[in-house]
């Protein structure tokens, strides 16, 4: 039935479309994921976010990251599979074939309807719930105590920066420490300022049966005085714990794109408008694109096939920052919720409607074919 219903050359541009588009989305997500996890990979070595929360941010970021870049690279992919197509002259040899410009379309929907429908589920569904569990994580790591966010050879600060331990090097799993060193700042009584500085040559986290975490000292001295004098005093010890209180958040997920879909449906609120209208100005886009990526796509052999690409961005660019001034405007009410995101998305029409018109050689052209087709 399959092969009854689409040509050699449907399942022929299809297959380019799809892997075209796969590989645009590949490197584009690769570019932007490389960039994340280097500035994740330093916020870590930096203590500013535990280890093992790396790859669980890196993974929400690039399926968000996977969402927003569908419109975009399959723009991109259609546009580049079809220059490639006239740069090669393929596009020459179809059309003596008697295959016209509008019949590429069926092989273009095949790519475009699918992805539109999977993208409209992506969107109005998974994407709230990746930011829901982004932000769940988030909330873990503000509870979790600052033991976690230690880190050997640099100097970590704790207790709203009123302390800072220092660690030469520490165990693979992070649980012993070995060459510790902690500076304290105490509370002023009668304009002295005293401060304790304690070492000791091993310490380890430990961890009560009511929960709180410690770090506890073994064979360590505390020296206590106040900067300045030399009457200090120096203690040494066996053992002693150190307490490294937790902060609990909290905090309720309460941003809007982590919402779900249903609750901006029938709201009166402005800011949850917008974001419905966003939520479904992105499958939209998506398919506008590239019914306008074909069009645009013309290009000669002796232009290259990335001619257009130039002003296929700059259209790009002045299509989302639309969508993006659109969004404002929902907020701010200076725009009717029911009229929402669709004026640029008629908009961006009109210019799939231009493109089409000088394709088939303006509207007067347009007109005398189809002149000719009602007289036969």
């Amino acid at each position: 039935m399959f092969k009854r219903t689409f040509s050699i050359i449907d399942r022929y541009v299809a297959r380019e479309l799809l892997l075209t588009w796969l590989a645009v989305t590949l490197i584009l997500l690769l570019i932007l994921l490389s960039s994340v996890l280097a500035r994740l990979l330093g916020d870590a070595a930096a203590g500013k976010i535990p280890s093992d929360a790396v790859w669980p941010l890196l993974m929400f970021t690039g399926a968000q990251y996977f969402i927003l870049l569908v419109p975009f690279s399959l723009y991109l992919g259609v546009l580049l599979t079809f220059s490639r197509m006239y740069k090669d002259n393929e596009m020459a040899a179809m059309g003596a074939c008697g295959i016209s410009l509008r019949s590429l379309y069926r092989p273009l929907f095949m790519i475009v309807i699918p992805v539109s429908i999977v993208l409209f589920y992506l969107t109005l569904y998974v994407m709230p719930l990746i930011s829901q569990q982004a932000e769940l994580l988030k909330i873990d790591m503000k509870n979790r105590s600052q033991l976690t966010g230690l880190t050997a050879g640099r100097f970590n600060d704790f207790d709203k920066k009123k302390s800072t331990i220092f660690l030469q090097r520490q165990s693979d799993d992070g649980e012993y420490m070995h060459d510790v060193f902690v500076h304290k700042k105490n509370s002023q009584a009668q304009n002295q300022q005293f401060e304790n500085i304690e070492s000791a040559d091993v310490a380890r986290r430990y961890k009560d049966e009511n929960g709180r975490q410690f770090i506890l000292f073994e064979q360590g001295r505390l020296y206590e005085g106040e900067p300045g004098r030399s009457d200090f005093r120096i203690t040494r010890y066996e053992k002693k714990g150190i307490y490294m209180p937790e902060t609990k958040s909290t905090a309720k997920i309460s941003r809007r794109k982590s919402l779900e879909t249903s609750e901006l449906w029938g709201s009166d609120k402005a800011h949850y408008q917008a974001e419905l209208h966003w939520r479904l100005s992105l499958p939209i886009a998506a398919f506008l694109l590239a019914m306008l990526a074909l069009p645009l796509s013309y290009t000669t052999p002796r232009k290259g096939r990335y001619s257009k690409l130039a002003l296929a961005i700059l259209t790009y660019l002045i299509y989302s920052n639309l969508l993006g001034v659109g969004e404002t405007w929902i907020e701010k009410r200076e725009v009717a919720s029911w009229v929402g995101l669709w004026w640029v998305h008629g908009l961006q029409a009109l210019l799939i409607i231009y493109w089409w018109s000088i394709r088939a050689g303006g509207v007067k052209q347009l007109m005398l074919q189809k002149k000719a087709v009602r007289q036969m």
